[in-house]
């Protein structure tokens, strides 16, 4: 009976050691942030990273590593590994990537890496076959005949357009607006509101591209009275893919419901879980808010 109970107690200090570790270890992702590109200085690369930086650290990330490519060559002249890191994400506005390297990364995903693609760099990588099929849809802006159009209605229900149908993406006036859980079952989602204010920021609407089949877990209301996806997740190969369209500058890059999103994004799109909390901060229904997170505990 002695024995029994001895070994009750040793696995119950065994089961706590190892959920403390994996709690831990959820902390300690190695994340590589591929960053840079800003032409016509329409998305400030540098301010962005100063915000988003210190507010991931809030929730226990560990301080990401970068590589900066402000062109091409940047690109070209990287020798690491994708391998090396348990997510990478992409916060790049260019054009366009080495296709090559878009192949390294494409292999990494597959082989079970974390893939987090953030605003800008859904409005890059035009004509790009393996990016679209990350992401399935992108903003491609006055380009109607750029694969499907996908968005919803006010009942939720889905409505996808083909080439040629519809309108290009394009975004509202830098202002603020709510966004709206639309799959509160998902673990990014887990024991956030049904709606929330975003900090002043760029709504994004009439994502294209070709696979409109996406776990929507966020939309936003367009100027047209539809609902703009504004988070998603794919799976691709044996790895997981997040995408997230908010965080254009200062205002909705500091914004408590965007770090939250990006933070859990990470964490799930490496781990296929979430343990981060909802700060005691995040922004209510007709209030955004743009202090670091706070955390009550």
């Amino acid at each position: 009976m002695k024995n029994n109970r001895k070994w009750m107690i040793t696995m119950a200090l065994l089961f706590c050691i190892t959920a403390g570790v994996a709690a831990q270890d959820h902390s300690s992702i190695r994340t590589l942030v591929i960053t840079g590109a800003a032409p016509y200085g329409y998305h400030p690369w540098k301010n962005n990273i100063e915000l988003i930086e210190p507010r991931l650290e809030a929730f226990g990330l560990d301080k990401p590593k970068y590589h900066i490519a402000k062109g091409l060559e940047d690109w070209r002249k990287w020798e690491g590994d994708y391998h090396n890191f348990d997510a990478i994400v992409i916060i790049y506005y260019w054009s366009q990537a080495p296709e090559a390297e878009l192949e390294k990364l494409d292999q990494y995903v597959r082989d079970g890496g974390a893939l987090v693609v953030v605003h800008s760099a859904l409005a890059g990588f035009w004509k790009q076959d393996i990016f679209d099929h990350w992401t399935g849809i992108a903003y491609r802006e006055r380009d109607s005949e750029y694969g499907h159009s996908l968005a919803f209605d006010k009942e939720g229900k889905k409505m996808v357009l083909p080439p040629g149908k519809g309108k290009g993406s394009g975004h509202a006036p830098i202002d603020t607006f709510r966004i709206h859980t639309r799959d509160p079952g998902h673990p990014i989602m887990k024991d956030l509101p049904e709606t929330w204010m975003q900090s002043e920021d760029e709504l994004y609407y009439n994502l294209r591209g070709p696979n409109p089949n996406l776990q929507v877990l966020a939309v936003a209301r367009a100027h047209d009275g539809t609902y703009a996806p504004q988070a998603w997740v794919r799976n691709h190969g044996e790895g997981r893919i997040f995408s997230l369209t908010p965080g254009h500058h200062q205002p909705g890059a500091s914004s408590v419901g965007f770090i939250t999103l990006l933070a859990r994004g990470i964490e799930w799109a490496a781990t296929g879980d979430v343990t981060f909390e909802v700060p005691s901060n995040f922004p209510g229904e007709h209030t955004p808010s743009t202090a670091l997170p706070r955390f009550e505990r």
